[in-house]
């Protein structure tokens, strides 16, 4: 129209009655073939820049789940876009690889639509969004587009799975999640954790020494503050002593480990009523003490592995060690009362022989006064069992 030669307009451009010149398509349309007189609208899900001769792209709120042939990509295209995920943001043209992520997510992996939120770790809210920059920002270095940057949607000192391990070998998270510290020498830790376990064994042996030299007296159960606790403490050992509760404690951890190796080792399954308190009891007892002494990153994994393996070890040595210095402590104890008892007797035959006559006068001891007969028990104890006895006995006590 208006010139003596028509012309078509090429693809991708459109050209109305009556016009002279071709108009490009406009975003979101196309114009597959010549002369074409107008653009037709990219079918949903797709979308296309001005000028385009097909749609192959997503639309905003949609990412191509993997490349294709555009083709392809238009002949089905509910078949590659895909919904954008959840606390992602799809511009046009999105694909899996350039998801945006905010602040505070993390994915596993270009390929993955999974979005994970990056937890605290002990902080406050904003200790995840600290670590977890993802790749909003253009302008900054840690958020750009991540494929381009070859970053992890973490911070620059952060790396792994919600970006809560240190980038900095012997470095580790601090307890505010929001920042690495540098561990401490791994000879350090060990003498923090002997001095701990020493000073526990110490704290828990005087007051066990306390207890038992003052078993047979009365004066600190009549204090008002300290007397309950040891009266407590009598009634609860006398408890115990009467309906044999150690022994029956031994059985019970037997059938605990039984239970707990059955289906690993035998690949038998008790009924769910047996075993469902000794998995809860298993995950609510199981502690990971050596990330207590030091953290995660900062001890090598098989280090760890052997750390937890032998840790049983030391404390059945630990448990034998302490029933041999208690059944020791106590046959000492008896052996000194009954050498005072002889030493009481002498020196009152003596002062019977000098004063002659009077010490027959004199009335015997009334019943309270007398040694009450559980120490006098002790003390025929103490001829039965040797010295080596009593630490082959105390090999038993404590151990289930």
């Amino acid at each position: 129209a208006g010139q003596s030669i028509c012309e078509r307009c090429p693809r991708g451009t459109s050209s109305g009655a009556g016009s002279s010149s071709c108009d490009e398509c406009a975003a979101d349309t196309y114009a597959a073939n010549e002369g074409q007189g107008e653009c037709i609208p990219c079918p949903y899900p797709l979308a296309s820049g001005t000028g385009s001769v097909t749609c192959s792209v997503c639309k905003a709120g949609f990412y191509l789940k993997a490349s294709a042939d555009p083709a392809d990509v238009f002949k089905s295209p509910t078949d590659y876009c895909k919904p954008c995920p959840s606390d992602a943001a799809c511009p046009v043209g999105t694909t899996l690889e350039t998801l945006v992520l905010p602040r505070g997510f993390w994915r596993a992996s270009f390929s993955s639509a999974e979005l994970t939120e990056c937890r605290a770790f002990g902080g406050d809210g904003q200790a995840g969004q600290a670590r977890c920059v993802g790749n909003v920002d253009p302008g900054e270095a840690s958020g750009r587009r991540v494929q381009e940057a070859g970053l992890d949607y973490c911070a620059d000192a952060f790396a792994g799975p919600e970006c809560q391990l240190c980038r900095e070998p012997n470095h580790y998270l601090d307890a505010d999640g929001a920042a690495c510290n540098e561990c401490v020498a791994v000879g350090t830790a060990a003498g923090r954790m002997a001095g701990t376990a020493l000073g526990l064994c110490v704290a828990f042996g005087l007051v066990a020494l306390a207890y038992s030299v003052q078993r047979g007296q009365t004066e600190w159960r009549k204090e008002r503050f300290i007397g309950l606790p040891l009266r407590i403490a009598d009634r609860t050992g006398d408890a115990i002593y009467k309906i044999g509760l150690i022994p029956k404690f031994k059985i019970l951890f037997g059938f605990y480990q039984v239970c707990l190796v059955l289906s690993t080792t035998y690949s038998a399954r008790l009924p769910e009523r047996y075993t469902g308190w000794t998995e809860a009891l298993a995950e609510a007892v199981f502690i990971d003490w050596s990330g207590i002494v030091l953290p995660v990153q900062c001890l090598p994994h098989k280090s760890r592995l052997v750390a937890v393996a032998i840790s049983p070890i030391g404390v059945i040595a630990l448990l034998l060690f302490a029933g041999i210095v208690l059944r020791l402590c106590a046959r000492w104890r008896r052996a000194r009362r009954g050498a005072g008892c002889e030493s009481g007797s002498e020196v009152d035959g003596a002062t019977s022989n000098v004063l002659g006559g009077e010490a027959q006068l004199q009335e015997p001891p009334s019943s309270s006064a007398a040694e009450p007969p559980t120490a006098l028990a002790e003390t025929d104890d103490a001829a039965v069992f040797s010295w080596p006895a009593e630490v082959a006995l105390g090999l038993l006590d404590l151990t289930p």
